[in-house]
């Protein structure tokens, strides 16, 4: 018996060869370990055993992967090609929107430069003809010969 005990914690720690594993087997065929120790022997070989249908589930699950795999691919293409068409298009009202307020600003720029022109025909005295005044605040004036 306290070789078999030895035998049994030479296992639990992992260094046992494979005669000696062999032997433990044979004892857990006689029923000459404990009732706790054949279980947890009973369960192992059950979990090392291999199903049968393991192959065909695997080969049904990998191919339900790859048809599920070829859905999967035309979405990211999709939600690329709508990402590019919104930017596209949020670019071009961005651009619309500043060549807009481009064109006021330089029609808003040419009427007060003709009103400007106006005003200084009408403020410039008659024999200084040759000069012109665009533009006349408290501190600057802007004159051109």
């Amino acid at each position: 018996m306290d070789y078999q005990k030895k035998l049994q914690e030479k296992y639990f720690k992992g260094e046992t060869s494979l005669a000696e594993e062999k032997e433990l087997r044979e004892l857990m065929a006689k029923n000459t370990l404990p009732e706790a120790e054949q279980e947890m022997f009973r369960f192992f070989e059950n979990e090392a055993t291999v199903p049968e249908d393991l192959e065909q589930s695997l080969f049904a699950g990998l191919e339900k992967h790859q048809h599920s795999a070829g859905r999967t691919r035309r979405l990211p293409w999709y939600s690329i090609a709508s990402t590019a068409a919104v930017i596209v298009i949020l670019l071009t009202v961005y651009l619309d929107f500043r060549h807009e307020r481009k064109t006021k600003m330089e029609n808003n720029f040419f009427v007060m430069e003709h009103a400007l022109f106006q005003v200084s025909q009408s403020l410039q005295p008659e024999e200084q003809k040759e000069m012109m005044v665009l533009w006349v605040d408290d501190d600057v004036e802007i004159i051109i010969n």
